[in-house]
């Protein structure tokens, strides 16, 4: 029971992850198609940063599962949130230190990428049942 548990939270963030990973590559398509090649790297980026340190918050955050472990839950989810955080924020200084970056498609593709966290856990949630 509670390695099923752990093992459902890391499918729900796998899924999520891919889906969120999708997201952040058309948009990347997108504005490489639309305006150009620096915008569409950009855009990439914006999905990459979002993307990387939701990786690190999952594995973190469903390594333990159960009632006898609810000290390590809460601990290792504190964890992989503040990770995620700094994480976050160390990739957003590492990406604008790039000379050609344009911000409008690299914070558009954060965001959404980043929003669409919610819809694809109700997606996946009504298509699991």
């Amino acid at each position: 029971m509670v390695t099923n548990l752990a093992q459902e939270g890391r499918q729900l963030a796998r899924k999520v992850l891919f889906y969120q990973s999708l997201i952040a590559m058309t948009l990347a398509c997108m504005f490489f198609l639309y305006l150009d090649k620096y915008s569409g790297i950009s855009a990439l980026y914006g999905g990459l940063v979002c993307v990387i340190p939701g990786v690190v918050f999952a594995f973190l955050a469903f390594r333990y599962a159960g009632a006898s472990q609810n000290k390590l839950v809460v601990r290792s989810f504190n964890k992989g949130s503040k990770l995620k955080f700094i994480f976050t924020i160390v990739l957003f200084v590492m990406v604008y230190k790039w000379p050609n970056l344009q911000p409008i498609p690299l914070i558009v593709s954060y965001v959404v990428t980043l929003m669409v966290q919610w819809p694809i856990i109700i997606f996946i949630s009504r298509v699991d049942r």
